[in-house]
């Protein structure tokens, strides 16, 4: 059986193209990696968060590591952050209420940690900030 030289061409072509993509995926990933990211570091390298104009950082947990404002969805879906300080001192209120269905109302702030955008429930079930980190 005889390959026409065209479906020869676009096999190698291929193979180059693709070849091509493996050869540039680790420099493609890491520009990826630090716009998605711009606040965190290297896996295994230090961690830092961005800082607020209150000197305030914020961000998600990771590793063993917690910001000042952690990410939380509000009430009624909208994207900010909690003060862990407040989340932390509301859970243990929560879990001293002798009313098992007790929630408490946290603010959900912007990233400067000033302005409100929500409020957060917190209930006995809601999770510590560090809650499945690696410590």
């Amino acid at each position: 059986m005889a390959v026409a030289p065209k479906t020869v061409v676009m096999i190698v072509g291929g193979v180059l193209l693709v070849g091509g993509a493996f050869a540039a995926a680790p420099a493609i990933g890491a520009l990826v990696d630090q716009s998605a990211a711009p606040g965190a570091s290297v896996v295994g390298g230090p961690v830092e968060f961005a800082v607020n104009e209150n000197g305030e950082t914020y961000g998600s947990a990771i590793n063993d590591r917690v910001p000042d404002l952690i990410l939380a969805r509000a009430e009624g879906g909208k994207l900010g952050y909690v003060r862990v300080s407040e989340l932390e001192f509301t859970r243990n209120l929560v879990r001293s209420d002798p009313d098992a269905n007790a929630v408490y109302n946290i603010d959900v702030y912007e990233s400067d940690g000033t302005t409100t955008i929500g409020t957060f429930r917190v209930r006995d079930d809601t999770p510590a900030p560090r809650d499945g980190l690696d410590n």
